[in-house]
């Protein structure tokens, strides 16, 4: 707010003359030189005071003029950044962590991904253990992308697979924009367990547990409804599916149910032991006709210590699930059992008792090099191996990892077994897009005469995997 100087100037003047004039009015000619100096002393002071004002107008102009120009470049700043995001929407094709095109308006976005697993397994010599072999465990090529914001879709085949058809996931989701329900349609993996939902190429040891590979269902056509409610601290799934396998179709008229409830409780908090935890739980039933049970594999492949047997009937799945991550570190378990009923299987159609398979698995890794663990996703290293020049060069991220599983399979009958896996390696992330892991693995049979080397309850394994991945 700007001073009106010449209004102070006039009252300091008629404050002078109405303080002094019965003085002047009583005085001689003495005090009218006396009252000439004191005019002069006020003249003095009112050129100082519009000397001030005049000081105060430049500095009020001045400020005017700079908010002026920020308010100028505020505007074009503005502007730039609505071109700049323009130019980057024009762009239909580039390499973004992997190639994509698209739209020019950026509505319609399709991505090319593909990752490879390329393997060596090393087993101890045993009659019944297999020969050391390279195998090319994975091979798969996807397209995945949206039409309009609120269409995604995805295609993936795996050209190493030998049976079954070489589709993996074929799917469409609907997306609201609340994020509070998507629907899903296609083929794609029933909501039942934390490690098999996590993807393939992010996986921590070079295969799943027992426990967890032969107990899900794994990909199957089906619809689904998931979401995020309570600002993502709760999130479910809950569909229904064919629940035979890949590509497979329903053999009754009862479709697998299958529901999944994950919690973050402490999602918002900056408590660093309590945010990256998180718990859940799963339950799916169906019904199968003249199918096959679970089977009991080791993990590394190396025997079946659990052949399948025929069931009919209801089945049954539960899970309870955590996982703790702290920054480097990540703690994961899981349990799960399943229930294959055997109804009229038995002399003269009686029922037998159904197949009851149960296990869990607890695992922790630890990166040596400080990284922060993703819960989905690529380590990304702080310093690549063999960079171009562009950034640091380093020996990439190093990783500990240790894991316990184990599955036993009852069928009151003399064929009902159990193993156990311990396993323990290190994974060597490159960069963002290859990883080299190791497994070292000590394999454990309650049956000694049902193992790869008969006589002895342990085996031993050692496995090695390249990882390709964009």
């Amino acid at each position: 707010m700007r001073i009106d100087l010449s209004l102070v100037r006039a009252s300091w003047i008629f404050l002078v003359l109405l303080v002094f004039s019965p003085y002047l009015w009583a005085q001689d000619g003495s005090v009218k030189d006396e009252l000439e100096q004191l005019r002069a002393l006020v003249k003095k002071q009112a050129e100082q005071l519009q000397k001030l004002e005049d000081r105060i107008s430049k500095i009020i102009a001045h400020v005017d003029q700079s908010s002026e120009e920020i308010s100028t470049q505020k505007n074009d700043l503005k502007k730039l950044t609505v071109l700049v995001g323009k130019q980057e929407k024009k762009k239909i094709g580039g390499w973004s962590t992997r190639p994509f095109l698209q739209s020019a308006d950026g509505k319609h976005r399709a991505e090319f991904r593909a990752y490879t697993q390329f393997d060596y397994r090393h087993y101890q010599k045993g009659a019944n253990a297999p020969a050391s072999s390279f195998l090319m465990r994975r091979v798969r090529p996807s397209i995945s992308g949206h039409i309009t914001k609120y269409f995604q879709y995805k295609i993936q085949a795996d050209l190493a697979r030998t049976e079954g058809g070489l589709l993996e996931d074929m799917y469409m989701r609907v997306r609201h924009p609340s994020k509070k329900i998507n629907v899903m349609f296609g083929q794609f993996k029933e909501p039942f367990s934390q490690e098999e939902l996590r993807s393939d190429s992010i996986i921590d040891f070079i295969d799943r547990p027992m426990s967890v590979s032969h107990l899900t269902s794994g990909r199957t056509p089906g619809v689904m409804a998931h979401g995020s409610l309570v600002n993502g601290v709760v999130g479910y799934q809950i569909g229904v599916f064919n629940g035979k396998g890949r590509h497979q179709n329903n053999n009754n008229s009862t479709p697998d149910i299958a529901g999944r409830l994950r919690f973050s409780p402490f999602k918002e908090s900056d408590n660093f032991w309590l945010k990256g935890f998180k718990f859940g739980t799963a339950y799916a039933q169906g019904r199968t006709i003249g199918g096959k049970s679970v089977r009991g594999q080791t993990v590394s492949r190396s025997y079946n210590f659990y052949d399948k047997i025929s069931i009919n009937g209801k089945t049954h799945r539960a899970n309870g699930e955590f996982a703790w991550l702290l920054g480097p570190a990540a703690i994961r378990a899981e349990y799960n059992q399943s229930m294959q009923s055997r109804d009229g299987l038995g002399t003269g159609g009686v029922n037998l008792p159904g197949v009851i398979a149960k296990g869990y698995t607890t695992q922790a890794t630890y990166l040596l090099t400080g990284e922060t663990k993703p819960e989905a996703g690529m380590v990304v290293p702080h310093s690549d191996l063999f960079t171009d020049g562009a950034g640091t060069n380093g020996w990439g991220a190093w990783e500990i990892k240790l894991r316990y599983d184990n599955l036993q399979i009852h069928d009151s009958a003399a064929t009902s077994n159990r193993a156990d896996t311990f396993n323990f390696g290190i994974n060597w992330y490159f960069n963002r897009y290859m990883k080299y892991m190791v497994d070292i693995g000590v394999e454990r049979f309650k049956d000694p005469l049902r193992s790869p080397k008969p006589g002895d309850s342990n085996f031993f394994v050692w496995m090695n995997r390249i990882v390709v991945v964009f």
